[in-house]
């Protein structure tokens, strides 16, 4: 029996497993061939205290809003946490009502929203510093209210007067000059060599789909220059490895087909193509000199781990897509690495082996490059920080 558990260690384990809860619903982002310890290095290590299911940056602010107001509460933790969920709610409709008809977390499910926007921030909020107690959410509700005061870092800006105030409230997600001021301070002092950092102290917003392709990129400074380059290396790498493991599955699922023209022999053939497109792009030029050493060594200061199974299989993928110069469509050693990578991880679960597996399978998983939480997360938060100045 297979089943994920949660293990009582502390708020930051809690929080790793939520993460990657998350991805397990993004069909097209899944990490089947476990490359997910380098990616999170990665986008932590550029933009500290944001996730993949962040919207808009002043969420950042209204949890804590939200948190004082039902910490105040006098009545029992229950209450405090009965009102902060209806307080969360209630934020909903207003800022729908505030006219955002984007970004809004639970527009759709309302009062049976599960996810809601503290659990979401809970994270990001401790790694900015805005956040003082280390616990869980309702671990913070369990303070009195005169301990409540000293959950939140000082200087945070006040709620305005009038938020939610009533069930007609209304709410945007426009900053004040001073909440932005407020919160390029907190990335200054807890991240002030990171990326994110670093744009949200410049005038204007770059619109482009990938971090690396940022206008600005080259006048950045050298060590934020070195974790792009790696960040650009290592998606562009794997992105090759993911559109094998996803052709070689559909070519297993399209030989099992009586027809010769099923959704599957489709999929062969668009797959087909898009490891060709890829092929075509200069590898050499990006690979060639390349210091993984670098990577695992920077890797290495965040809190994901990478084991040495992935660097293995990583070193030895890089190796053949130098030695073939991207041609890995018919490679067997290639085709060999991805099956052998994909069936450590899933066991007797392995796609390759499991036919009830494969004839779940949607078809997509992890054909999309890594965007290390770019778009639209981070280039809507620092838009965010940009429009209020």
């Amino acid at each position: 029996m297979s089943f994920l558990a949660w293990i009582d260690f502390d708020q930051a384990d809690r929080d790793r497993t939520r993460r990657i809860m998350d991805l397990f619903g993004q069909e097209d982002s899944r990490d089947e061939l476990g490359l997910g310890s380098v990616r999170d290095a990665l986008a932590d290590l550029m933009f500290p205290g944001t996730s993949t299911i962040q919207t808009r940056l002043r969420y950042m602010l209204f949890v804590p809003w939200i948190y004082k107001i039902a910490g105040a509460h006098k009545g029992t933790a229950a209450a405090r946490r009965d009102l902060a969920r209806a307080l969360e709610i209630r934020l909903i409709d207003a800022l729908l009502r505030g006219g955002e008809a984007q970004n809004v977390i639970g527009s759709a499910a309302k009062e049976k929203l599960k996810r809601l926007p503290s659990d979401v921030y809970w994270a990001g909020l401790l790694t900015l510093g805005l956040r003082r107690f280390q616990g869980s959410r309702n671990a913070c509700l369990e303070a009195t209210p005169g301990e409540a005061t000293t959950l939140w870092t000082a200087g945070l800006p006040p709620a305005p007067e009038d938020f939610l105030a009533t069930p007609g409230s209304a709410a945007n997600f426009n900053l004040t000059v001073g909440e932005a001021g407020f919160l390029r301070d907190r990335l200054s002092h807890t991240a002030p060599n990171s990326l994110i950092t670093l744009l949200s102290r410049q005038t204007s917003a770059a619109d482009c789909d990938m971090i690396w392709l940022h206008p600005a990129r080259a006048d950045w400074p050298v060590h934020i220059q070195a974790i792009v380059g790696h960040a650009e290396r290592f998606s562009c790498l794997m992105h090759g490895a993911s559109l094998l493991y996803n052709l070689m599955l559909s070519e297993k699922a399209a030989g099992a087909q009586a027809m010769e023209d099923s959704s599957w022999h489709e999929r062969v053939a668009t797959y087909t193509a898009r490891l060709q497109t890829w092929a075509s792009e200069n590898k050499e030029t990006l690979m060639g000199d390349w210091d993984l050493a670098d990577l695992w060594q920077l890797s290495s200061e965040t809190i994901h781990d990478v084991k040495s199974p992935s660097r293995s299989f990583i070193e030895a993928w890089r190796d053949i897509v130098l030695q073939t110069r991207g041609d890995v469509l018919s490679h067997a050693g290639a085709r060999n690495l991805v099956r052998a990578r994909e069936t450590r991880l899933k066991g007797g679960k392995s796609r390759f082996i499991n036919d009830g597996a494969l004839m779940r399978w949607s078809g997509a998983s992890g054909t999309a490059p890594l965007g290390y939480r770019w778009k639209p997360v981070v280039s809507n938060h620092v838009k965010d920080l940009i429009d209020a100045s």
